[in-house]
């Protein structure tokens, strides 16, 4: 909510020189920042644990590990990420629901 209302007032002022005097700005920025840390803690422990669950998902990036999350009803979105995964594997084929 923060980051979103600087947002629309520098979008309103258009000129950073008139903008940046509020002088709650940088308080409001160090709290986004803040609170972007703990949101980025979040996610890394997340990850961890899944990664846990199925080692093979540390040769992934985080970016790549959440693209799968993201899609788990698709079981083909692992496909671009099989290669990491395991050796002599670059793809599957996948046959239709009966």
């Amino acid at each position: 909510r923060l980051w979103r209302r600087a947002m629309d007032n520098c979008y309103r002022v258009k000129e950073v020189i008139k903008a940046c005097p509020n002088v709650s700005l940088l308080e409001d920025l160090k709290e986004c920042n803040k609170l972007l840390e703990q949101v980025q803690k979040g996610l890394t422990a997340y990850l961890e644990t899944k990664r846990g669950s199925f080692p093979r998902f540390y040769f992934l990036s985080d970016d790549e590990l959440l693209e799968i999350l993201s899609q788990t009803k698709d079981p083909t979105a692992v496909q671009p990420h099989m290669r990491k995964c395991f050796d002599n594997i670059a793809r599957l084929q996948f046959d239709p629901e009966p």
